[in-house]
C-alpha cells in the first residue's frame, strides 16, 4: 500500500521577536507512527521597526494593532510566496501560528496576529491558524503546544527543551505527555543586549566576561512562578510584571550573566532525574556561554543533545506544520495533560482558500 504524504508549510514567530521561521515539510504515517522530512526552509529577520512593534504589540491601540496584524499577514504571505517560487514547491496546506500579542489564560484571553485571510487570499492555499484559543476557552493554558509534536516526531528523546524567548520542556518518558514553560530566556537576554546597542549577545560573549550577582540569582529563583505545579505558562506581561522589576539598577552585562546562570539552573532543575537524553533546540542553543552553564549545572549526569542547525532553528515551525495537518485531518493536536484543559482537542481555525 502506497504511503500518503502531506506537504505542509509551517510558520512560527516567537516571543524573541527576532524573525519569521518557515519550514516546508513532508509528513506521513508508517506503521502507526508519524514521520517528517524538512525539505525547504527560510528565516526572515525582522527589521528593527517591525521587531519593536511586535515587542510593544500588547500596548498598542486597537487601531494600530489591526494595522500590525495586516502588516504581518502581508509579510508572511510575501515570504511564503518567495519560498514557493524559489523552490518550485506545491504545499497543499499552510499552518501559521502567527505572533502572540496577548496571553492570559486566567481570563480566557489569547491573541495571535498575522492575518490568515491575507495569507490564504494571496497564496490561494488553505490556512490553519488560531491554535490556542479553543484550549484557553475550555480551561487550559493554551501553552505550550509544541510538546504534542515532540511526542510524535522526536520521541527518541526523554525530554525536549526549546530555548527561545521562553524556555519550555516536554517530558516524553511516559505515555502521558507533560510539559510547561520553564523560565524566560531570550526575551530578557535580547532586551538587555538591545539596551547596549546590539541585536543580541553573540555566543554570550558579553555575559561570559561579566559577573554573576548572587543576590539577584537567588531572587530570580525564588519567584512565585517556580513554586507553581504545571500545567503553567509564561507570557510577556507576566515577565514584565514579575521578572523585569528585579533587574532594575544592575549593569546590563551583569544582568546578562546572571540571567544565563538562572536559565541554566532552571533547565537542570526542571529535569529532576538522572541519565536522560535531552534534546536542546531554539535560538538559545547558539549561545555558547549558556550551553556551557547548562552543562556546569548538570549534577544528574543528563546527556544534552544539540542536533543539526536546521532542527535547532526550525523545530517549532516543523511542529506547527504538523499540528496544522492534524487539525486538517480532525485529529487531536492538543493534550489536556499538557495544558490543563478539560478535554484534549483538535484545535485551530481553518481558512478555506476557495473562499477567495
Amino acid at each position: 500500500m502506497k504511503i500518503k504524504k502531506f506537504n505542509v508549510i509551517g510558520i512560527m514567530s516567537g516571543t524573541s521577536c527576532d524573525g519569521l521561521d518557515i519550514a516546508y515539510c513532508s509528513y506521513w504515517m508508517d506503521n502507526g507512527k508519524w514521520h517528517y522530512e524538512l525539505i525547504n526552509k527560510s528565516f526572515t529577520q525582522y527589521d528593527p521597526v517591525m521587531s519593536e512593534k511586535l515587542l510593544k504589540s500588547s500596548k498598542l491601540s486597537s487601531y494600530d494593532l489591526k494595522k500590525l496584524d495586516i502588516e504581518l499577514g502581508e509579510l508572511i504571505s510575501t515570504n511564503i510566496l518567495s519560498l514557493i517560487k524559489n523552490h518550485s514547491i506545491k504545499p497543499f496546506l499552510i499552518s501559521s501560528h502567527g505572533h502572540t500579542v496577548l496571553h492570559n489564560p486566567a481570563e480566557k484571553i489569547t491573541l495571535q496576529i498575522g492575518n490568515p485571510l491575507i495569507i490564504s487570499n494571496k497564496t490561494k492555499i488553505k490556512v490553519i491558524t488560531n491554535f490556542r484559543e479553543l484550549d484557553v476557552l475550555t480551561g487550559g493554558q493554551g501553552a505550550p503546544l509544541v510538546p504534542y509534536g515532540d511526542k510524535h516526531l522526536f520521541s527518541e528523546n526523554d525530554y525536549c527543551i526549546n530555548i527561545g524567548g521562553i524556555v519550555n520542556i516536554s517530558n516524553l518518558k511516559s505515555k502521558i505527555i507533560t510539559a510547561y514553560d520553564v523560565c524566560p530566556a531570550n526575551i530578557i537576554l535580547n532586551k538587555y543586549s538591545r539596551a547596549m546597542g546590539l541585536e543580541y549577545d553573540k555566543n554570550g560573549s558579553i555575559a561570559s566576561k561579566a559577573k554573576k550577582i548572587n543576590s539577584l540569582f537567588n531572587k530570580l529563583n525564588n519567584l512565585g512562578y517556580y513554586n507553581i505545579d504545571g500545567p503553567k505558562s509564561l507570557d510577556i506581561d507576566l515577565i514584565e510584571k514579575e521578572f523585569l522589576p528585579l533587574l532594575k539598577g544592575y549593569a546590563h552585562e551583569d544582568i546578562l550573566c546572571t540571567t544565563i546562570h538562572h536559565i541554566a539552573y532552571q533547565i537542570n532543575k526542571s529535569l529532576g532525574s538522572k541519565n536522560n537524553n535531552v534534546l536542546l533546540t531554539g535560538g538559545g542553543v547558539f549561545n555558547t556561554f549558556l550551553l556551557k552553564k547548562i552543562k556546569s549545572y548538570n549534577k544528574l549526569n543528563n546527556n544534552f543533545i544539540v542536533p543539526n542547525s536546521d532542527i535547532v532553528s526550525f523545530k517549532e515551525a516543523i511542529i506547527f506544520g504538523y499540528l496544522g495537518l492534524l487539525r486538517y485531518l480532525n485529529y487531536e493536536n492538543i493534550s489536556k495533560t499538557v495544558t490543563g484543559s478539560k478535554n484534549s482537542s483538535s484545535s485551530g481555525t481553518i481558512i478555506e482558500s476557495k473562499l477567495f
